[in-house]
């Protein structure tokens, strides 16, 4: 199983705060269509459903320079905690429409995929092995391929969103803790249709491996 986003952004901030901090750290921003204070700060609510939790600046900015998320968030999607390979959230009811972000971490091994700084989807991922590993950087979505199929590996890539000319590309895949592409990321398949359906030409894909203090103090990397 894989910790969540929210799981991982509170390790991080309990190691650089020198303790433990629990769940209710985070604030969750009540549900109506209308702006609340959370910690001092007046933010809009944007989900009927509760699914929603709103980070403290305090958070927001660990999770920056550590790495998490990307500058401009504003919300993130509520999990249970722990994510299992194939499974993922997403719920984008509400959200207004806004620019594409998605945010994938080779560390935590997750994808997160925002609209106009609001997380609307979030799933585990498979990457890049050892000796053909996933590449870090800033990736425009160059071409988008519903049915691809890899002449080079024989092997069905759909909904494939391609950031590289080399063939580096999102798309669905078998997902499995022992499985790993050859430098792709691959996504649960439902999941990636809907990242396929949301995204366009042009929209930002970045690969990081984040790097916080966590690690140090006994978080181990997904995938260990």
């Amino acid at each position: 199983m894989r910790a969540g986003l929210i799981g991982a952004l509170l390790i991080a901030v309990a190691v650089i705060a020198g303790g433990f901090i629990g769940n209710h750290i985070i604030a969750a921003v009540p549900s109506e269509d209308a702006a609340h204070l959370v910690n001092g700060e007046r933010v809009q609510a944007v989900s009927a459903d509760n699914v929603r939790e709103y980070l403290t600046p305090a958070q927001l900015d660990t999770a920056i320079r550590g790495g998490l998320l990307p500058a401009g968030t504003k919300s993130l999607l509520k999990t249970d905690g722990k994510m299992q390979h194939g499974q993922y959230e997403w719920h984008d009811d509400g959200v207004p429409p806004g620019k594409l972000t998605i945010w994938v971490d080779l560390r935590t091994q997750l994808i997160s995929v925002f609209r106009g700084g609001h997380e609307i989807g979030t799933s585990v991922i498979v990457y890049g092995a050892e000796t053909m590993q996933s590449p870090i950087g800033r990736f425009p979505i160059l071409s988008k391929h519903r049915d691809y199929h890899s002449r080079a590996y024989d092997a069905p890539m759909p909904y494939s969103m391609f950031l590289t000319t080399t063939g580096v590309a999102l798309h669905g895949s078998p997902m499995s803790s022992r499985r790993a592409t050859h430098g792709c990321v691959g996504l649960p398949v439902q999941f990636a249709r809907l990242v396929f359906n949301s995204a366009k030409l042009g929209d930002e894909v970045r690969i990081v491996r984040s790097e916080t203090k966590a690690i140090s103090a006994g978080a181990q990397p997904a995938g260990s």
